[in-house]
């Protein structure tokens, strides 16, 4: 196994967002700053990232850092500088309380993930300042515990195929050049975990001048927000978990069996789906197999760094890194209907999805792994290997999980942080009105996790969304709807009659879906489909020439003719395209040859006028798909859109006219040579556009 296939495996609360695709943007209103107290520790600065298109920063966003003691205990000791972003409301008269968000990881960066998502049109928090801040040690955070050697040893090892324990061996060894780094820089990694951080968001809180907050946690910041509920409960308004991890939970322990119960989930529901089970029969078997296959005998495939654009030609996919990277699209909900068409296309040899997602993955940059073990090594680090409990796991997952512990016990040895006290594990109670949402399909914080928590939350409003995955804001309108209805009042029960409607996962099958995967490959400007692209729109510019030449031909005609009355049936429109006539040599042609030059002037016309109306069509489902993040896109179009393949079918019919029409002028020699030439390259044309459409895959998506 690859060590980024270890990676996989432990960093399990990264959340992945394929953050490339962006909506129109809403409107915002101006309002006032943030308030701040006199002398407080925040101070606005540049924003630290890119704006989201149609952001005013300084109107719309509000950046800054806030200064905190690296050791809250020693108040006068080292700082460290947290990043800010305050979104504000598009209202007015926004309410008093805002919404901070803390992010998962741990390690991940809550402006990275959030700053694009909330301004595309979501209208969710609209009436309330939305407070985004990178949690210490996180990505626009000084420092950042950023660990380049990791970046290092997967450029080194992605087209290798190595064992398990020399990939553990190898993480071990990047890990401790990255702690010996920032030892050398500095960094107290003692001071990077849960409490320290609870800590901070109070600090902010008074630097913003808010009364009350509502905090948001995903994933590890639902852990977060417990530990800030225990210690700051009078801060809170109301919390909302989103993808729970309990603190009486060691997650280390259950990833195994969180694995083992959404893959589980994915093989029943699609057995149980009709269309599902009828194109994907044994999904279970199908997948099980590949992946013994793929560890006897490793796929090549082609990744790309997104962020350099470095080319990996020969990726090595074994199975361990196929089983690992499914466990990661199950933590996005969208992604979920594409898994059985992945799983069966990758069978047939065809890993072009699935290297795409995984490259996003494989190459993030937005997660502090310094971070991620200064918590974890501090709070979670607290058990032995005989602890591991995989009973009733599948024997393969057992077989990969089954060292994961030892692992980690080993990295946070060489790690070295103080342990937090055992108090930190027990279950935090309150009576703060707390909103918890799970995702049935959660492959790391399973509904029962939420279940857990919110047993000692004396006022809880549990919901599952039965398709979601690994965090449910932002995923659909229900969830949204409930979070939205919760912080209007959180004394009161949102309406859940919503979820009702989330009971059922449409699988992306046949019916859904117009295979087309140049779709993707233009979106990513693939050399190949680019050329095809251009090819196309060339061909049909010419066959549009046709509009001009024709009439421009006729005009020339008419007035080197002497004046003649014209036959009533060519003062149609059509007699426009009318041909001179052949010479007198022909005679006996005269009559059909004009009929033919007519008919056959228009056909270039028709057929560049109906191919203009479906590429027109194909561009707004186009749009649509992208503004909607239709994840379809990765495989084709949406089915929706197959009943306007007709006018393909009317430019096949037109172009074998053209072909048929062109032989006769050249047979029966009808017109003059350069018109019978210049109809002989619209057709040709023509023909070339087939070409393209055929390579494309849309001469048959009607079928």
């Amino acid at each position: 196994m690859r060590p980024i296939n270890k990676l996989l495996s432990i960093i399990t609360f990264s959340f992945f967002l394929l953050a490339t695709i962006l909506t129109p943007l809403m409107r915002r209103n101006p309002i006032q700053a943030a308030r701040l107290q006199p002398g407080a520790a925040f101070q606005q600065a540049p924003c630290m990232f890119t704006l989201p298109a149609g952001a005013v920063e300084g109107t719309d966003i509000l950046c800054g850092y806030l200064t905190v003691p690296e050791e809250h205990a020693t108040p006068n000791g080292q700082t460290i500088q947290l990043a800010v972003a305050i979104i504000k409301s598009q209202e007015a008269n926004p309410k008093p309380d805002p919404v901070f968000l803390a992010q998962g990881g741990p390690g991940g960066s809550t402006i990275d993930t959030y700053i694009e998502l909330l301004f595309t049109g979501k209208s969710i928090l609209r009436d309330r300042d939305i407070v985004l801040f990178d949690q210490r040690g996180t990505l626009y955070s000084k420092p950042a515990l950023y660990c380049t050697e990791i970046d290092q040893l997967t450029a080194d090892t992605i087209e290798k195929v190595i064992s398990r324990e020399e990939g553990e061996r190898l993480n071990l060894e990047a890990m401790k050049a990255c702690r010996e780094r920032l030892n050398q820089e500095g960094v107290n990694l003692s001071a990077f975990d849960s409490l320290e951080n609870a800590a901070d968001i109070e600090s902010l809180r008074k630097a913003l001048g808010y009364n009350q907050i509502n905090l948001y946690g995903v994933s590890y910041g639902t852990l977060l927000a417990l530990h800030y509920m225990r210690n700051f409960p009078t801060s809170l308004r109301s919390v909302i978990l989103d993808g729970v991890v309990p603190a009486q939970t060691n997650f280390i322990l259950g990833s195994g069996k969180t694995m083992d119960r959404s893959l589980t989930r994915l093989f029943q529901t699609c057995q149980e789906d009709e269309a599902c089970n009828r194109q994907y029969p044994d999904l279970e078997k199908v997948f099980f197999d590949l992946v013994d296959q793929l560890n006897a005998s490793p796929a090549r495939v082609t990744m790309t760094d997104p962020e350099t654009g470095t080319v990996y030609h020969e990726a090595a996919i074994d199975g361990d890194t196929f089983l690992n990277g499914i466990f990661q699209l199950l933590y996005v909900s969208d992604l979920i209907p594409l898994l059985p068409r992945m799983i069966y296309e990758a069978r047939q040899g065809n890993f072009d999805a699935f290297a795409r997602i995984l490259s996003i993955l494989v190459f993030d940059r937005s997660m502090s792994y310094g971070m991620y073990y200064s918590v974890v090594c501090a709070e979670d680090a607290d058990f032995t290997p005989a602890d591991h409990d995989l009973n009733g796991v599948r024997p393969i997952i057992a077989e990969i999980e089954q060292r994961t512990p030892q692992s980690l016990l080993d990295l946070c040895n060489n790690w070295d942080v103080q342990p937090l006290d055992a108090s930190v594990d027990k279950p935090v109670v309150s009576d703060i009105p707390t909103l918890v949402l799970s995702g049935g399909f959660d492959p790391i914080t399973p509904p029962e996790y939420a279940a857990d928590a919110a047993s000692t939350l004396s006022k809880n409003y549990n919901y599952v969304i039965p398709t979601g995955a690994h965090g449910q804001m932002l995923s659909s309108d229900c969830a949204d709807g409930l979070i939205q209805s919760f912080l209007e009042d959180p004394t009161r029960a949102p309406d859940s009659s919503c979820i009702d409607l989330q009971a059922r996962l449409e699988f992306l099958t046949s019916a859904k879906l117009i295979d087309m995967p140049v779709i993707l490959k233009l979106l990513n400007l693939d050399p190949v489909s680019l050329l095809g692209f251009f090819t196309f729109c060339l061909a049909l510019l010419f066959l549009w020439s046709s509009v001009l030449v024709f009439p421009l031909a006729w005009l020339i005609e008419r007035t080197k003719r002497k004046p003649v009355p014209a036959p009533v049936e060519t003062a149609a429109v059509s007699t426009i395209f009318q041909e001179v006539s052949p010479s007198s040599s022909t005679p006996s042609h005269t009559g059909r040859s004009s009929w033919l030059l007519r008919v056959s002037a228009w056909l270039p016309v028709i057929a560049s006028a109906v191919l203009s109306l479906f590429w027109l069509v194909f561009g707004v489902f186009l749009v649509i798909m992208i503004a909607e993040n239709d994840n379809r896109l990765f495989y084709g179009l949406a089915g929706e859109a197959r009943p306007w393949f007709i006018l393909i079918m009317i430019f096949l019919l037109a172009t074998l006219l053209m072909i048929i029409s062109a032989i006769l002028n050249w047979t029966r020699q009808y017109g003059p040579i350069w018109r019978r030439v210049y109809y002989t390259m619209l057709t040709l044309a023509a023909l070339a556009i087939t070409v393209v459409l055929a390579e494309w895959g849309m001469l048959t998506a009607m079928f």
